[in-house]
């Protein structure tokens, strides 16, 4: 069961995966809770079921690195995602002051270069960016998430487990387009298409680096007017 706007579940922000604990305060109280991914925009926070509701403005206080971050961030409930028991709250942050953009900004780049969650090696950060792929053919899709091991992509063409892919695309802030290569481990049918998933051949110094610095970028950046991001599993 969920409720919200009509967009609520479409994020205009690129977004990070992050297990961060955290406090959530209402007019009525402060509940335990654990952001489960964030963005500059905003926030999705598993929580009490009965913590908030749609249109309520709450705050989210965060702290990492014993006190060097000290967030306390004004916040809308836009989306509401009932989930055993609990609720994952879509929080929208308001506009945030200088310094505590910078706090934001700070968090985002802490979690961006720890371990990922459960078995994956690295955090994906979710995001919308048309890319050319090239196997024995040349095809375009869209990436949907990257992290510095690997990427996964929506694409109208299957190709079979196992195959060799060539990923390349354009970001903000970049002279050159990047280009990553990589081994299609999953396949999965979706909504027009299939959503592949691509984990990167060892990768030179420079590659890597190049990997970082689009994922610093995704995260600084909103994406192009009239583009929104949908939720997906």
């Amino acid at each position: 069961m969920s409720a919200g706007k009509e967009s609520a579940g479409r994020r205009k922000h690129a977004r990070i995966e992050s297990s961060i604990v955290c406090n959530m305060a209402t007019a009525a109280a402060v509940f335990d809770g654990v952001v489960t991914n964030l963005s500059r925009g905003g926030a999705a926070v598993l929580a009490s079921l009965n913590a908030s509701e749609v249109g309520e403005t709450v705050t989210l206080m965060l702290e990492r690195e014993e006190g060097l971050i000290a967030l306390s961030l004004g916040a809308t409930v836009v989306r509401k995602d009932e989930q055993h028991q609990r609720a994952v709250y879509g929080l929208e942050f308001a506009p945030l002051p200088p310094e505590e953009e910078s706090q934001l900004d700070l968090l985002l780049q802490l979690i961006l270069s720890a371990a990922g969650a459960g078995r994956r090696a690295h955090p994906r950060v979710a995001t919308l960016v048309e890319v050319t792929c090239r196997t024995e053919s040349i095809f375009r899709g869209w990436l949907r998430d990257l992290s510095k091991g690997g990427l996964a992509l929506k694409s109208v063409r299957e190709v079979p487990l196992g195959n060799p892919i060539t990923v390349s695309f354009g970001v903000v802030g970049l002279e050159r387009l990047v280009e990553v290569s990589g081994e299609v481990v999953s396949s999965q049918p979706v909504d027009g298409g299939f959503r592949l998933g691509v984990k990167f051949t060892p990768v030179e110094t420079t590659e890597q680096a190049q990997v970082t610095r689009t994922l610093n970028l995704l995260l600084e950046i909103a994406l192009p007017d009239g583009e929104v991001l949908d939720d997906e599993g």
